[in-house]
């Protein structure tokens, strides 16, 4: 996915609210939101050319979600999949046990990225890259990734991204409203020298790339409060159904 956004600890509902759109080659086969681990469940798109996923939700109440990284190495064709680390800590414990099984990786292993993990109570943020692995709790507030360093200011579209998340009305959102108010700020366009390329919501239909869904999950203070949405295809275009019951089925 190339936008992440995040908000801890600012709804008074929901203790972590997350949204982000998937930009990825149109031909890179992939699937809708699916079970990838039953013990414990864990639900994701799945990523058919090197397997993975780029978000997880599992049941016990938390979230791992990654975005490549530039700025931090070359890119291998041949290093293993990124996405099979999203899955594997996903169908860890809990954020601890996922912050565990990631200390024992060798990054180099992987190309570039950031990677969270998060549940309703803490998180953590991985950088991977040619330095190696770089961990850190993740604090409360706002933040985005978008290709960069978490909350970078490096990129145009990075720095976008983080001021549409702050200047967001999280806090005042009802429940009802917030999911379908999270899914217009994820419709977001801007024109670039490219096209409609520097926004939130990414169309760039001759070199077949573009934003090829969309996700908003809400933590709750407990497991059971879990919300999970999707969108297929560009958020501007598509529609926004609850898929929470995938984690329950």
């Amino acid at each position: 996915m190339c936008t992440l956004l995040v908000w801890k600890n600012v709804h008074p509902e929901y203790p972590v609210v997350v949204a982000t759109n998937r930009d990825e080659d149109e031909r890179r086969p992939s699937t809708r939101p699916q079970l990838l681990s039953r013990d414990p469940r864990v639900v994701g798109g799945l990523d058919q050319q090197a397997g993975g996923t780029w978000l997880a939700i599992s049941s016990l109440g938390y979230v791992v979600a990654l975005t490549n990284r530039r700025g931090a190495g070359k890119h291998d064709p041949s290093k293993r999949s990124r996405g099979r680390l999203v899955t594997d800590l996903a169908a860890r414990a809990g954020v601890t046990d996922a912050l565990a099984r990631l200390r024992e990786i060798d990054a180099h292993e992987y190309n570039p990225f950031v990677l969270l993990a998060l549940d309703s109570r803490s998180g953590f943020a991985a950088h991977g890259g040619e330095r190696g692995l770089e961990i850190a709790p993740l604090s409360d507030g706002v933040h985005a990734v978008t290709n960069w360093d978490l909350d970078s200011q490096r990129d145009e579209k990075a720095r976008r991204a983080l001021e549409l998340a702050r200047a967001f009305p999280l806090a005042t959102i009802g429940i009802g409203a917030l999911a379908p108010a999270l899914y217009e700020l994820l419709q977001y366009h801007e024109d670039g020298p490219g096209g409609r390329d520097g926004g939130l919501c990414v169309h760039l239909p001759a070199s077949h790339y573009g934003t090829r869904s969309s996700a908003i999950v809400l933590l709750g203070s407990s497991p059971a409060a879990t919300r999970y949405y999707y969108g297929e295809g560009h958020p501007c275009e598509g529609a926004l159904e609850d898929v929470t019951s995938l984690l329950t089925a």
